[in-house]
């Protein structure tokens, strides 16, 4: 007996060597692959035919069998449940004690219902997940009903294992709600950018139908003034036609701003180009575009790349204090689109570039970028300065 414990005792501290090391380097997105596999070593150090996690709510995991190892030929337990089942098992759970069949034989009734076969032995094993009850390690014997020892050093390992699978699962479960509330927050995003794209839209639409025609008849109206007043009145109101003109000139530039038909019309490129040229004509900029032709992108996505520009030239114009600008369009490897503004300006500050607390402009830009699955990086081109926004797509995502 003693060679026995001893052979048991070498076998379990290897395998808590071998899981614990599986499961504190396992990627999260990974976990649970990990998690089946070392289950499986688990199950084989403590000689048992089967070893299930059951948790105090159902709701920890996805479904009772998932976290299940079972030798060959060994019934799984069943997918759906009674309530009272249920009820029962999480009455053992809050308990907190170790519950044998060798103790307490009403227990191997109870087990039945778990599968269509009665279990030999069965052993609960109560197991907690960051310091708070998590569930039971259920330990089941169907072929062999001295298969395992219920010694005090069994019971441990157990509840070593059990709470090392309790805790990965529930880092397994932060993680899928992690990613879940980010997925939330891209499409609340998604749902609050499209109403600013459709308002936007609604305006530059009264601005073109609306305020341009009126502004176009006002100014025939002046020019028809001008023709037959007096030579003392003509060059006044030549003077209001000319400021006339030039207003009507911005509101048109602020209907493309707010919706840029051009992208519709003449595709992106051309969009891009024509926006490009206009800040640096008025703003002074040295302009290097390089658009790779072959780049080509839906509607949507066209739009929020159209958008990152905008608000990067905006950027630099405003903030940079820059005399050159550089923007590249180009494809990599077939499998990525990259899209680089760079200007030679006095560089963003190191707080806004790291994203700890962007502006408004900076987190526009960013939840654009995520809304078309892509990545996008702003950051300081030390030691030269200026500032470089980069985009990434995948091309699937296009």
């Amino acid at each position: 007996m003693k060679r026995g414990l001893k052979m048991l005792s070498d076998s379990i501290t290897s395998a808590l060597i071998s899981m614990s090391s599986r499961l504190l380097n396992s990627p999260t997105a990974q976990m649970e692959e990990t998690i089946i596999e070392t289950l499986h070593e688990c199950r084989i150090a403590l000689k048992i035919d089967r070893i299930s996690c059951l948790p105090i709510e159902q709701t920890r995991i996805h479904d009772w069998r998932f976290y299940e190892a079972a030798g060959e030929g060994v019934p799984r337990v069943k997918s759906q449940l009674p309530a009272s089942l249920v009820l029962e098992y999480r009455r053992h759970i809050q308990a907190g004690i170790v519950v044998s069949s060798d103790e307490s034989p009403e227990l191997l009734e109870l087990a039945s219902h778990l599968q269509d076969e009665k279990p030999l032995r069965h052993i609960l094993v109560p197991i907690s997940a960051m310091g708070k009850p998590w569930g039971l390690l259920a330990c089941a014997s169907f072929n062999d009903v001295d298969s395992y020892s219920e010694s005090e050093e069994f019971i441990n390992a157990a509840t070593v294992l059990g709470n090392m699978i309790a805790s990965s699962i529930e880092r397994v479960r932060h993680y899928d709600q992690l990613i879940k509330s980010r997925q939330d927050v891209v499409e609340r995003n998604k749902r609050i950018i499209g109403e600013r794209e459709r308002e936007r839209q609604n305006i530059a639409r009264d601005l073109h139908d609306d305020f341009s025609q009126r502004l176009a008849s006002l100014g025939i109206e002046l020019s028809l003034a001008s023709s037959i007043c007096d030579e003392i009145t003509r060059p006044v109101l030549m003077k209001c036609a000319n400021e006339l003109a030039s207003i009507t000139k911005d509101v048109q530039h602020l209907s493309r701003h707010l919706h840029p038909v051009v992208i519709e019309r003449v595709g992106l490129n051309a969009a891009i180009q024509s926006h490009a040229q206009q800040v640096a004509e008025r703003s002074g900029l040295y302009l290097s575009i390089e658009l790779d032709d072959d780049t080509s992108f839906n509607n949507d996505v066209s739009l929020h790349v159209y958008r990152i520009i905008q608000e990067a030239l905006s950027n630099i114009v405003k903030h940079a204090n820059a005399s050159a600008v550089t923007i590249t369009l180009k494809q990599f490897s077939g499998d990525w689109i990259e899209l680089l503004i760079r200007d030679d300006g006095i560089g963003i500050a190191q707080e806004q570039a790291h994203i700890q607390s962007p502006s408004l402009g900076l987190q526009s830009m960013i939840e654009r970028g995520e809304l078309i699955g892509g990545e996008l990086i702003i950051k300081r081109n030390d030691p030269k300065a200026g500032t470089t926004v980069k985009l990434s797509i995948k091309t699937s995502e296009v």
